[in-house]
């Protein structure tokens, strides 16, 4: 199972939840099953949800291979997580203890190059729901330079966004750009000196931001799943980056402020050096956690 996706900052998930056997819970971002199966494996009952057909499919063949579980525990429902309200209420779950937000690229989409989320060879994808209509390739080819401009800069804080849009557009009028590998390098060509981390890394990131429209989903379930949770129970939110856990953060203020809740983690949790050791996609994360009064 782990070598699909390695869940990220496991433990701290499990020990945030508090978990109370029995009772329900929601995994809103299913992914390869590593914090649900350990939910479950701790008492829970989950209901998990998923865009991704892959993910669902791999959890499936999980469930059946594990003979610890009979498939009572777990109840899967495939959706985007803005709609977690009807998802819930179909499958019976609406009052639950706790709900866990994994927010982000799964391990087993960045190691599919033909998911087009990583810098391998393969299509300008990015779509998490592979139903969606309007693909990375689209934007790339699509928008005008002061669009890119600002999708780069607002959704990737990319510092050299004029200059990489202007080379796109530059491209543009040789061929399309269809592949992740030449995006990659025509960014890599467009930035400023050296960089700790790989120099597409923003202007990947804000694009699949825009693809799925990840941050106005984000903000619009974070009240939802509010709304699910019984008294005492844990709303815990996993995020990558800044933009993210800006909204994770003043979400979470407000609604301690209008008396919905009690905020449980004053800081952010960030991962141990040992895991990130295991797992480099756990040294960005950011874990932070509410339970509604």
């Amino acid at each position: 199972m782990n070598k699909y996706h390695i869940p990220v900052l496991l433990q701290e998930v499990l020990t945030n939840l508090a978990i109370k056997p029995g009772e329900l819970y929601i995994d809103c971002t299913l992914g390869g099953g590593g914090h649900t199966f350990a939910m479950i494996a701790n008492g829970a009952k989950v209901l998990g949800i998923d865009v991704d057909d892959d993910a669902i499919a791999h959890v499936r063949e999980q469930l059946a291979s594990e003979l610890t579980l009979d498939g009572q525990e777990l109840t899967i429902a495939r959706g985007n997580f803005a709609e977690i309200e009807k998802l819930a209420a179909t499958s019976n779950f609406n009052s639950v203890s706790g709900i866990l937000m994994d927010i982000g690229v799964s391990s087993h989409q960045l190691d599919i190059a033909e998911r087009g989320f990583s810098f391998q060879e393969g299509p300008l994808d990015m779509r998490m729901d592979q139903s969606l209509s309007v693909t990375a390739q689209d934007l790339v080819n699509g928008l005008t330079e002061k669009e890119l401009i600002n999708i780069f800069e607002r959704l990737g804080e990319e510092h050299a966004a004029r200059k990489i849009a202007r080379g796109i557009i530059e491209r543009r009028k040789q061929h399309a750009i269809t592949t992740t590998i030449e995006l990659a390098e025509l960014v890599r060509r467009s930035s400023y000196g050296k960089q700790a981390i790989h120099p597409a890394t923003r202007v990947f990131q804000a694009l699949r931001i825009a693809v799925n429209d990840e941050l106005f989903v984000l903000e619009a379930t974070l009240p939802k799943a509010m709304s699910l949770l019984v008294p005492g129970g844990r709303l815990v939110v996993i995020s990558f980056h800044s933009l993210e856990d800006r909204i994770v953060k003043k979400s979470f203020e407000a609604f301690e402020k209008n008396g919905l809740g009690k905020i449980i983690t004053e800081k952010p949790i960030q991962a141990t050096e040992e895991e990130v050791l295991h797992n480099k996609r756990a040294r960005s994360a950011k874990l932070r956690t509410i339970e509604k009064i």
